[in-house]
């Protein structure tokens, strides 16, 4: 074969150098996809079915009924001492809910009150209690005791919703 019969037949195609294919971007997603639909379902039907623990412990709960009127407080900031005398800035916002019977319009005239009740009871709180998590119970019902001596006696429950220590 001559140079000029080289020249004139032509070369076979190369390969191309293939770039990932679309299939092989998409099948991991798709993959990923479909084990967390998978996943969410099976433990949908462990759920309903009541295999699983977060169904036993929700039908033990006894339903909780609706609050009446709830009084938000303003925070209460006093100071409070440890057992060596230093004292210690606490801030504390409290909310007092009613029962259902109760008239909100009834509730402004036992804002003062319940204030009152509050700061006398907070002023009395050591620091080391204020701190001490298991006692947060016995705060509220010493709370609702107050507030229902000084006149409020549909009160139900007592709120802390905010408390800062330091």
């Amino acid at each position: 074969m001559t140079d000029e019969d080289k020249k004139k037949t032509p070369e076979p195609p190369s390969p191309k150098k293939s770039s990932p294919g679309a299939l092989s971007l998409l099948l991991p997603a798709l993959v990923a996809g479909l084990a967390a639909f998978g996943g969410s379902r099976l433990s949908a039907a462990r759920a309903a079915s009541g295999g699983g623990a977060a169904a036993e412990h929700t039908t033990t709960l006894a339903p909780v009924p609706p609050p009446g009127p709830t009084v938000a407080l303003e925070p209460f900031l006093v100071l409070t001492q440890d057992a060596s005398k230093k004292s210690h800035a606490m801030k504390v916002t409290i909310a007092v809910e009613f029962n259902e019977s109760t008239k909100e319009e009834a509730l402004k005239s036992f804002t003062p009150r319940i204030r009152d009740a509050t700061l006398g009871y907070l002023r009395l709180v050591s620091y080391e209690d204020a701190l001490d998590n298991s006692k947060t119970e016995k705060f509220k019902a010493d709370l609702l005791e107050r507030y229902r001596t000084v006149g409020a006696i549909t009160a139900d429950r007592v709120l802390i919703t905010d408390l800062v220590v330091q």
